[in-house]
């Protein structure tokens, strides 16, 4: 089995060296000499002594994830694209920098308090849990944490990781009226009932896009062209069937996420529907799916795996207490055409 005096060696540099490394005590060694050495343990296949690099530092070198996946319930697995793949991406980076990654999945405000005040780990991410209930539980636990795609107050001490959302909307929604589109409707995952908490997260940012650039255009309050669903199959279906209503009359669909426009899709094709003839359609985050459907999807492209590197990135340094100035990032957005829209 190779030790770090043989890294070291076949390196060209110190046991120390070879040691912060392993530690993730990198900030005196460069980038370059960080991955030379960690590209010589994969090919050396060494396994650190997890067990005596705790007691040492007195870490548990774990980071705990807590996440909500906003697809069907009873359903098991991680059914969202998006889910699948800022978690993959945190995963990668807490691994490469020498944590481990402890997850959990919860719908249940009391569970996520009690889980995070009560797990042993250096570090906290959430996942879509929503402003509110973030705010909640930084209240509560005492170790660094960052959060992703919440709307906190300026003032509020709170690092987080976002997108542009209501930019986004706002220019996807301008590109629909350049193709010559007035008559559009937006697409939202924020239920009736989820409305009031609600207010300051993604979904709404997004409806406040949508809103921006119709009043921009001339076509006034436009509240009432805002359809919404929750995340169960049955309530989907209803606004599909909603949806097939307004054929003829609406001639674009502009949904608040790629996956839920995707589902449409193929709901209303094995009802007769064409796309982009019968309607022109867009999406929010850019899948992989998207780029996969046919007619392929024009959306929003957000940054899925850079907003969980980021995030990673973040808590590392609050943990090695060398914290970015800056408490919320906002990562910018792209318009991707495809297929799904045309001009009038």
């Amino acid at each position: 089995m190779p030790t770090i005096k043989d890294i070291a060696k076949e390196a060209g540099v110190s046991f120390t060296t070879v040691s912060n490394v392993i530690h993730g005590n990198t900030k005196k060694v460069s980038p370059a000499t960080i991955e030379k050495i960690q590209k010589i343990m994969e090919e050396m296949h060494y396994v650190p002594n997890m067990g005596a690099r705790m007691l040492v530092q007195n870490q548990s070198r774990i980071i705990g994830v807590i996440a909500n996946d906003f697809t069907e319930p009873s359903r098991d697995g991680i059914q969202s694209p998006f889910m699948a793949k800022i978690l993959g991406t945190m995963e990668r980076e807490i691994r490469r920098n020498g944590y481990y990654m402890m997850l959990c999945f919860s719908e249940s405000a009391e569970e996520i308090e009690k889980l995070a005040s009560t797990w042993n780990v250096d570090g906290i991410l959430t996942v879509s849990l929503g402003t509110g209930l973030s705010r909640r539980l930084a209240k509560k636990i005492r170790v660094p944490a960052v959060f992703t795609d919440c709307y906190f107050d300026p003032q509020e001490p709170y690092t987080n990781v976002g997108t542009e959302d209501e930019q986004g909307a706002l220019e996807i929604v301008r590109y629909l009226h350049k193709l010559g589109h007035r008559d559009i409707l937006f697409i939202s995952d924020v239920s009736e009932t989820q409305l009031p908490q609600a207010m300051c997260d993604v979904g709404r940012k997004r409806e406040e896009g949508f809103l921006r650039a119709m009043s921009d255009a001339g076509l006034g309050d436009c509240e009432d062209r805002i359809l919404r669903c929750g995340n169960k199959r049955e309530e989907k279906e209803a606004l599909f069937r909603e949806l097939m209503k307004h054929k003829g009359s609406v001639t674009a669909l502009a949904f608040c996420n790629d996956y839920l426009a995707i589902e449409a899709m193929d709901y209303l094709r094995h009802q007769g529907i064409c796309f982009p003839e019968d309607f022109s359609v867009t999406g929010f985050d850019d899948i992989d799916m998207a780029a996969l459907v046919t007619p392929r999807l024009t959306t929003v492209r957000q940054g899925v795996g850079e907003k969980g590197r980021l995030a990673v990135r973040r808590l590392i340094s609050l943990i090695e207490k060398s914290p970015d100035k800056e408490k919320c990032r906002r990562l910018p957005v792209e318009i991707v055409i495809r297929e799904s829209a045309q001009k009038i």
